[in-house]
C-alpha cells in the first residue's frame, strides 16, 4: 500500500501551499545542497543557481507537516569546512547525494555529528537511491531516504519524533537506517505513487541567493520516471507517471509570483505522451509568458507537435544522440538510428526551434573509425550540445556490469572519481578514469573530445538577460574547485 496502513498518502495531499504553510513545532529541520564539480559552457550557469527542484519540494513538504525549515545552499562552496558552526540550530540535518559529490557528503555528515551525536543525519537523492548500502557503511549518517522520496520522509518524521502516526522503523518503505552498534538495515523500496498530484509545489522562497529578487530561471516536471533502459542512465523511478494538467497549471501559477522567465522542463522523455503535452501546452503553458527548453527521444517526434511546441514558448529541444555506431547504439540500449536522429534534427530546425543533444564517447566497441563518424557528423551539426566521456553512473547497468567484471575494483574510490570528474577534456588524466573501449587508447579519447567539443561547444545559448539569445563569442568553460580531499 502506498500509506504503508497510515494514509500517508493522504497526508501528503493535504499540505498546504508554501505560502499557507505555519509551524505547529520548534523542531527545526536543515537541508545540505552540496556543490558540483560540472563544468557548464558560459552561459548555462543556470545549471549551478537555478533552484533545484527535490529541495525545493522537500522544503514545502517538511514546512507543510509544520517544522521549521532551512536550505543551506552550499553550491559555491567546495569546502564542507564551511559548515562548522552553522548546523548548531537544527534538530534534524539532510544531505542530498547526487551521483558527483560524496566526498562532501562525507564530510558533512561528519561535521554534523561532531557537536551533536545524537542528532538523526538524513539522505536522500539519486546518489543514495543507487548505492544505499555503500553510502550507509561509508559516512555517519543515520538514516537514508531511496527512491521517490515524500511518503518516506513523512513516516521517516513520524518515527523520528514519535507521533501518533509513527510506524516501527523496520516498517517504513524506503528507509535505509542503522541501528544502535551501527549495522545497516534496508527496508523493501517503496512503490511509485500512481499520481503525482499530491506532489507539494515547490517551495523557492528558502533559496537564499533569491532573496528581494526575481528568480529568472528554474526547474519544472510534469512527470515522474522514464520507459526506457539506456545502459548508462540511472532511472530511480522506471515507471512513467504523469501530474494532471490542472496540477501543473496551478504550480505555474502560484510560481509565476517570482517572475520567471526560463522554465527546464526535468522530464527525461518530454514527448513520451503526446496527447498529455498538447493538453499541457493549450491548457497549461497559456496562462503566463514564459520560455522553456525540454528533454526528450529522437523517435515519436513530429512536425505539428513541435510547432505547436514553438507556438506555446518552447526554445530549445534537447536530445540524446549519443553515439553514430549502430553497435554502440545497440549497448546502450536506444533503440535508434542515425537516421532517427536526422530525422529529429531537421523538424526541429523546421519547426523553427534550436537543436541540442548529447553524444558520449569511449563505449565498449567504440573504434576510431565510430569516433571519426562524430567527429565528421558534428562538424556539419554545429548546434548546442554536449561531449561526453562514458563513465559508470552508479546504479546503472554499465556500473553494474563494470562492478561483476572487476573494471571497477573499488566502490568507493570511484566515488571519490565521480566527484573529481568535470565533463571536460581533462577528465581522461584523472585517477581512476575508466576505459571501456578495447584497443583504444586515452589519447584516442582525448583528441575525439577536443576535436568534438572545439565544434558544437562554440555558441552555447545565454538565457542571463531578458532577451534569448546566442552568446557572440567564443566563451568556453569556467572551471569549478573541487572539494577538498
Amino acid at each position: 500500500m502506498e500509506d504503508s496502513g497510515k494514509n500517508t498518502y493522504g497526508r501528503l495531499a493535504g499540505i498546504p501551499l508554501p505560502s499557507e504553510a505555519k509551524p505547529s513545532t520548534d523542531l527545526h529541520f536543515g537541508l545540505i545542497v552540496p556543490p558540483s564539480p560540472f563544468v557548464v559552457p558560459c552561459g548555462w550557469e543556470w545549471v549551478h543557481t537555478a533552484p533545484f527542484e527535490g529541495p525545493s519540494i522537500l522544503a514545502s513538504l517538511i514546512k507543510g507537516l509544520g517544522y521549521k525549515f532551512t536550505l543551506l545552499d552550499q553550491r559555491d562552496n567546495p569546502d564542507p569546512g564551511g559548515l562548522e558552526g552553522k548546523l548548531d540550530q537544527f534538530d534534524f540535518i539532510g544531505v542530498a547525494t547526487y551521483e558527483d559529490n560524496f566526498p562532501y557528503v562525507k564530510k558533512a555528515c561528519e561535521i554534523a555529528k561532531e557537536n551533536n551525536g545524537g542528532r538523526p543525519v538524513i539522505l536522500g537523492g539519486p546518489l543514495v537511491t543507487s548505492v544505499p548500502e555503500l553510502l550507509m557503511k561509508n559516512t555517519r549518517a543515520d538514516y537514508a531516504v531511496f527512491g521517490e522520496g515524500e511518503l518516506t520522509t513523512i513516516e521517516l518524521m513520524d518515527y523520528l519524533t514519535g507521533n501518533a502516526h509513527a510506524l516501527p522503523v523496520g516498517g517504513i518503505d524506503g528507509l535505509a537506517w542503522k541501528n544502535a552498534e551501527g549495522e545497516v538495515s534496508l527496508n523493501k523500496p517503496r512503490e511509485q505513487m500512481a499520481t503525482l498530484d499530491a506532489v507539494p509545489i515547490q517551495d523557492l522562497s528558502v533559496w537564499e541567493r533569491f532573496k528581494g529578487r526575481s528568480i529568472p530561471e528554474i526547474y519544472l516536471s510534469f512527470s515522474r520516471g522514464c520507459p526506457n533502459n539506456c545502459s548508462f542512465c540511472f532511472r530511480a523511478m522506471p515507471r512513467l507517471r504523469f501530474k494532471s494538467v490542472e496540477r501543473v497549471r496551478r504550480e505555474i501559477d502560484y510560481l509565476k509570483q517570482h517572475n520567471f522567465r526560463m522554465v527546464w522542463w526535468n522530464d527525461l522523455t518530454f514527448l513520451a505522451n503526446k496527447a498529455h503535452v498538447r493538453r499541457l501546452l493549450d491548457d497549461a503553458f497559456t496562462a503566463h509568458d514564459f520560455r522553456w527548453c525540454c528533454f526528450t527521444r529522437v523517435t515519436g517526434v513530429d512536425l505539428e507537435t513541435l510547432k505547436h511546441m514553438k507556438a506555446r514558448g518552447c526554445d530549445l529541444v534537447m536530445y540524446g544522440f549519443e553515439s553514430l555506431s549502430p553497435k554502440i547504439l545497440d549497448y546502450y540500449n536506444k533503440g535508434i538510428s542515425k537516421n532517427d536522429m536526422l530525422n529529429a534534427i531537421s523538424l526541429t530546425r523546421e519547426a523553427g526551434l534550436k537543436v541540442g543533444g548529447l553524444f558520449i564517447v569511449g563505449a565498449p566497441g567504440e573504434t576510431k573509425e565510430s569516433l571519426k563518424w562524430v567527429v565528421d557528423f558534428c562538424r556539419e551539426f554545429r548546434e548546442v550540445t554536449r561531449v561526453k566521456y562514458l563513465s559508470a553512473i552508479p546504479g546503472t547497468g554499465l556500473y553494474k556490469q563494470a562492478v561483476k567484471d572487476g573494471i571497477i575494483k573499488d566502490e568507493l574510490s570511484h566515488l571519490y572519481f565521480l566527484a573529481r570528474e568535470q565533463s571536460v577534456e581533462g577528465d581522461v588524466d584523472k585517477e581512476g578514469f575508466l576505459v571501456f573501449a578495447e584497443g583504444l587508447t586515452k589519447d584516442d579519447l582525448r583528441e575525439a573530445y577536443r576535436q568534438v567539443n572545439g565544434v558544437i561547444e562554440r555558441r552555447p545559448y545565454d538565457y542571463s538577460g531578458p532577451e534569448n539569445v546566442y552568446l557572440e563569442e567564443c566563451r568556453k568553460f569556467e572551471m569549478r574547485p573541487l572539494t577538498p580531499s
